[in-house]
């Protein structure tokens, strides 16, 4: 057996760190895609109301883009 096909062997939690590190790095990755994917869906249905029900929710128009990606904030808060 090679010395590196023992390093290997031997030194099983660095592999193990690694690949959850690699799952962990995919996973962040296909939540943000998922997220992206929420929100330009999310906008475009807001974009199809009329303007008389854009006011019954309370969004104008002008406000679509940043209430779809950072929520909205309530009366009162800073």
């Amino acid at each position: 057996m090679s010395i590196l096909g023992h390093e290997l062997i031997t030194d099983r939690t660095v592999l193990r760190r690694l690949f959850a590190a690699a799952v962990e790095t995919c996973h962040s990755g296909i939540v943000l895609v998922a997220r992206i994917v929420r929100i330009r869906r999310d906008r475009a249905r807001l974009d199809e109301l009329p303007d008389y029900l854009l006011r019954d929710i309370g969004v104008g128009r002008s406000e679509i883009r940043s209430i779809i990606r950072f929520g909205r904030r309530e009366h009162g808060e800073a």
